[in-house]
Formats: structure tokens, sequence, C-alpha cells
């Protein structure tokens, strides 16, 4: 059976199934304005159906028939006076019969007193637009043609002035085009003016191109504001007002949601850095303010639980990008106890490496995270420019934790330095050092992970409703129930392979990158350095920190689980103590010494040059003129020559050391003596051969 209200297409016509019982049916054709209900078979329309002649369709008045009115609104009470006119008749079958219709609409219209044509407009109204009561609501909506063009070539639209004068001007095809303009160039653009602005420059435009109108005949700001507003949309306006990445940011429509794009916890990490707004002090020296330090956390989107962290003053870089994603694997008790904090192992029992990383596409882009990538077989996904949208999990995680340690911390960042007389200098407050300050991050960490309850977590199909939305009981539930993807590695080992990797050169004095040289017992064994023809090879790669310049990890094989580690020579020995920065430093500030010693040696050569030849060429014009000397006795006594040359050599270059002159005569000692004077030699023999009973 066929149900009642169901419409057809027959061909180009619409009908609307009325009634029926087992044999015949009514339809109405709902696009006539004269129709009348039709019979048929219903075997006819079976047969009709079945070869395809007619077709259900849906309600095309379903706008209208599920339209909400207010009570008090002139279409209610519109449709409530139709309805009570028919409602008593409309479902009489008499209708649906031409010979006993016209006495029913009769009646109708003497009961209410209303005209026939009203009757039979209710009535086929009724029938043609669903059989329901909202089938009677009056058209009001097609009223004023919305969104129809007016013929602006007549008379002026629009209400008449009561305060302005003139009578003012419609809108022409010449006044829409500078509209246009005056809207593109200055509205739809990130640097808008406002729209009074650009009311204005349209205005002089067409007072430029048409002189002979008068002022009250130009348009009016309404005029411009109305062009404006049904040409173009909201979302057109803003998306022409801001740059594309600041509407995908901050604008656009959120449609999905992180945690849809994980299978469960450790299958997608998060991770991204920030520069702390607290300034700290030295730790060494309590007087010396150092800066502000950096904070890496790496996030699982799952739970939102913080897996790994870095806290310190090296810069948003790979270098501390590795140190945070080391520490995902990392022990965290031991991790802890480095800060003098004391947990157990259900307080953060997080250690191993996800199967996708997303970072930023700067310290995670290049060929320093391929080894990370080929050994632990976790993708990397790249956010990204200037989309910090693209990881909301974890950049809404800095402002939290900034926000529980701002109030009770010195030296935290303000928006202006004061400058005035008296005025506070915000980096004078601190007094946090490096460590008293991770020791903080820490304990928030261990809250957030433990306590901190996710307002607006979107649990997955299959969570029970007793699991409460906090880090750790997430993440303990979907360990035991969903797939995750949760790598262990040796800490070492991930040490290793998350370096920058690159080629160091090999050579008799060692093994050389960055200009430093390297050795190792293993190269030694296998006669690499030997200085005579060995089967070293010319390059190999290596890993290195370049926080430590002392040591670098060479990598043998392509066994990701081999290495050396290799010491640096005592050649390069005054590099030790420092990181690789430091040397890069030193050794580009030794580069641009010798370059330019060498640009002043050269400019220097050339006299050097001059100096040699004009030696020569004295020394040619004083040899002798050699006539009657045969060559053969010229170089027959030369042997005896040099001995000469060499005596009077010895005798011109001898050194001679040069006597002191005398200024004044020295003094004269007479020789003469008294006859008192003794001056022979003692007599020793009493002293030497006395007694010894004599003493």
């Amino acid at each position: 059976m066929f149900p009642i209200n169901q419409v057809f297409q027959v061909g180009d016509k619409r009908y609307r199934l009325l009634w029926h019982d087992h044999s015949l049916s009514f339809w109405v054709d709902i696009d006539s304005k004269i129709a009348w209900p039709e019979s048929i078979a219903i075997s006819e329309m079976e047969a009709l159906l079945l070869e395809r002649e007619i077709e259900r369709i849906d309600e095309p008045f379903s706008e209208q028939i599920f339209r909400g009115v207010d009570e008090n609104s002139t279409m209610a009470v519109k449709r409530e006076k139709a309805w009570n006119i028919i409602k008593g008749s409309v479902d009489n079958v008499g209708l649906y019969y031409r010979k006993t219709r016209g006495a029913i609409v009769r009646e109708i219209t003497e009961q209410h007193g209303i005209t026939n044509q009203s009757a039979v407009r209710y009535i086929r109204r009724y029938w043609q637009r669903g059989l329901c009561k909202n089938a009677l609501l009056p058209d009001y909506s097609n009223s004023g043609g919305a969104g129809k063009r007016r013929d602006t070539s007549k008379n002026k639209l629009g209400r008449k002035r009561n305060v302005a004068e003139g009578i003012g001007c419609n809108i022409t095809p010449d006044i829409e085009r500078i509209f246009r303009q005056a809207i593109e160039s200055r509205l739809l653009k990130q640097n808008q003016s406002t729209i009074t602005d650009a009311h204005a420059i349209a205005l002089n435009v067409l007072k430029a191109t048409q002189k002979s109108k008068a002022l009250s005949e130009l348009p009016t700001m309404k005029q411009f504001q109305f062009f404006y507003h049904r040409e173009y949309s909201p979302p057109e306006i803003t998306q022409s007002q801001v740059s594309a990445i600041e509407f995908d940011k901050d604008i656009r429509p959120l449609t999905s949601t992180s945690t849809s794009e994980t299978l469960g916890p450790g299958f997608r990490y998060q991770i991204d850095a920030t520069i702390a707004d607290i300034y700290l002090l030295s730790e060494y020296d309590r007087t010396r303010i150092v800066g502000r330090p950096v904070i890496y956390f790496v996030i699982d989107v799952f739970s939102r639980m913080v897996v790994g962290m870095y806290v310190g003053f090296e810069g948003p870089s790979w270098v501390s990008a590795m140190m945070a994603i080391t520490n995902t694997v990392e022990s965290k008790i031991e991790f802890c106890q480095k800060y003098e904090i004391e947990i157990t192992n259900e307080d953060w029992s997080v250690e191993g490496l996800p199967n996708i990383v997303l970072a930023d596409k700067g310290e995670f882009h290049g060929s320093k995270v391929e080894p990370f990538i080929e050994a632990f077989g976790s993708r990397l996904e790249n956010a990204p420019a200037r989309r910090g949208d693209a990881k909301g999990i974890v950049e809404r995680s800095f402002r939290t934790v900034q926000s529980k340690f701002k109030p009770y911390s010195d030296g935290i960042v303000e928006p202006v330095i004061s400058k005035k007389r008296g005025g506070n200098d915000y980096r004078l407050d601190a007094t946090l050092t490096l460590y008293e300050f991770t020791q903080k991050i820490i304990y928030i960490v261990l809250w957030h992970n433990n306590h901190h309850v996710l307002s607006k977590y979107d649990r997955c199909e299959n969570m029970p409703t007793n699991i409460p939305a906090n880090p750790r009981q997430l993440w303990n539930w979907g360990i035991a129930n969903l797939t995750g993807r949760l790598r262990t590695a040796p800490i070492d080992i991930v040490r290793v392979n998350l370096m920058p990797h690159t080629t160091a050169t090999l050579s008799d004095l060692g093994i050389r990158l960055f200009g430093c040289f390297y050795t190792c017992s293993e190269a030694l064994k296998l006669g690499w350095f030997h200085r005579q023809k060995s089967n070293r090879p010319k390059t190999i790669t290596v890993a290195y920190d370049p926080r430590v310049a002392d040591y670098i990890y060479l990598c043998p094989s392509d066994n990701l689980k081999e290495y050396w580690v290799c010491d640096l020579t005592d050649r390069s020995r005054r590099f030790r103590g420092m990181s690789f920065w430091d040397m890069w430093l030193i050794s580009r500030e030794e580069r641009k010494t010798d370059a330019i010693t060498k640009q002043k040696a050269i400019l220097t050569r050339g006299a050097l040059i001059e100096k040699i030849e004009e030696i020569d060429k004295l020394a040619k014009s004083k040899k002798p003129a050699l006539k009657g000397i045969s060559n053969a006795s010229r170089t027959k006594d030369i042997r005896k020559n040099k001995q000469d040359e060499k005596a009077f050599e010895r005798q011109k270059l001898g050194f001679r050391p040069i006597k002191p002159i005398q200024q004044e005569p020295a003094k004269v000692v007479s020789l003469k003596h008294n006859d008192s004077d003794d001056f022979s030699y003692p007599d020793m023999t009493d002293i030497l051969f006395q007694d010894d009973d004599n003493d």
C-alpha cells in the first residue's frame, strides 16, 4: 500500500496522495492553481511504479511545514483562522468527488461568512502543501522579493527623506562598480580602513567622475553599508582582513580534535618549547643574572600526560629537543633524584618512544632527525610554519604551567621595564637558580600528571564512565585496554642516535671533525692511524653532542646499536672542556685572522721581490770584468778561497767586548812604608807545631 501524503513525480508534474482504500485512491497536482483531486486505481499506480513512470520524491514543502511560528504573530493568527474554517470538512471524502464538492464548499462559506474563492483557496492549499495546519501559513517569506535586484532606472527606491535635502539617488551599476573598488581596496585587506573612510573614498571618486551631481544626490552611508553587507558575506570579509596563517590558527572552524587521531597512549607525542617568563640567577654566583630559561615539553596526545621535559639555557634547537626526547625513555625516578625529589614508579611511570612525534618545522627539520627515524621507527610530523594551533595540547600546557609558578616567584617578566625614577626593574627581583626553577617545574608536572582534571577532554567510544579525566588514569587505562605504540630502548642508544650525525675524515693524525682530531682504542687496533699505507676508510659517520667537544661517537657499521667513543687528541688539546659552539667560534676567528694576514702578506710580497731584485742588480754591477782568467783557474781554488773567506768572516764578525772608558784618573797608592810597618809573611811555626799540652 502507498502512504498518505506521499509525493510522486509524474513526468513534469508532481502529485500528492490524499486518500486511498484497497482499490481506489485520490491525488492532487501540487503545482497547479486550479487543481482538484483526481482518482486513480491502486493497481494502475502499482503498474506505473513498476514501469518507473512515476517516482517517489521528497517533501517539497518541508521548510514551510516544519517552520516555527510565534503564537502571537500575524502568520499564526491567519493560520488559525483558516484552520478553524476548514478543519471540520477537509477530511470529508465528498470533497474528492465533483458532484458533492460544491455543496460542501457552500456549507463552509455560509457557516463562516467567507467567499467561495477563500474557502477553495484554503482547501487547495491544505491538500497541496502537506495535509497539516502549517500548510495554511501565508507566504510572507515571498514578500518584498528578498535577494532580488530592483529596477533602479525609474523612481527612487526606499523611504523618502524627512530631514536631509533632495531625494537621493538609486545605486546604479556604475555606482556599484565604484563601491566595489572602494571596498576591495580599503576594507577587504589586513590593514583595513573604517567603513566611514571607505564611503568617503567612494564619494570622492564618484564626484570626480560625475561632476554634475549635487551633494544631495550622492549615495548615503546606509546605502554603502547595505551594498557592503549584501555583496560580501561575513566569512569572506573576515578571511580577507587577516592573513591566511592567522585565519587557520585563530579563526577557522574547529571540526575535529587531537584525540581522534590517536589509537592510545604512546601513539602520538607533541613536542614544543617556550621561553619562560622569569629571570634566573647563576648557581655559582647569585649576584649574576643569567637570563630566562627554555622549557621543552613532550606530551602524550591521548592522555595529555607530560612524558618528557627539558629546562635549561640551550635555546630552542635540536640539542634541547634531543634532551627532551631522551627524557621520555629515561627513568623518571632517577631523573627526579637529580633534583632531590623522591617519587615512586606510579607517580610518573612513562619510559618509551612514540609511534609519531609532532613537532615544529625548525629544530626537527633536516638531516639531523634521520638517524632517530631509522633507529627507532618513529615517524616525524612537522606542523606548518607559524601554526601553533596544530600542536594545541602542548601549546596550552605552557600557559597552564606558567600560571602555576608566576604568582609565587620573583623576577617574573612584565610588559614594560620601568624607567621612571624610583621604578622597579623586574630583572633585579630574580631569586631562583636554574636548579631551583627546575624543581618547581617538576612538581608542577607531577601535579598535572596525577591530579589535574581535564574538563574538556573528549573520551573515546569504549571508555567507562568511572575513569576520571586525569592524565595518569587515562594513560593507565589506555595502556591496559587500547592499542598503544610505546617503544622501549636503552637510553645510551637513544642519546647517541638522537645526536646530530655527520661525516668525518681519517688521516695519520686521527679522526678529523670540524678541525679537531680524535682517536679511540678500536681504531688504533685496526691500524687506521699508522704512518704507512693502511686500509683505513677515507670517511666515517660520527655523532656528536654540540655541548661537549671532548668526545665524538663513531659509527663503524650500519648497526645503530654499535658505536665507539672517541677522545680528543693532544694535537687538539686546546679545545678540551669547550663546546662545539665555542670551538666553531674560535676556529672562525682564527680563519678570519689568517685571511686578514694573508691579504697583508700579499701586499708586502711585492716589496720583498723588489728588494731581492735590487740586491741582484747591485751585485751584478759590482762584478769585475774577468779578462785573462780562465774558468778552470777560477774553479780550481774554490776550497782555498772558502778558507780565506771563512778567516775573513771570523775576523769581521768575531765578538769582542767593549771595555768601559775611565772618565777620572785612578787613585795612586804609594809603595813607601814606615819602619814600624812589617809587610813580611807571618810566621806560622808556633801555631802549627805547638804541643797539645799547651792547649
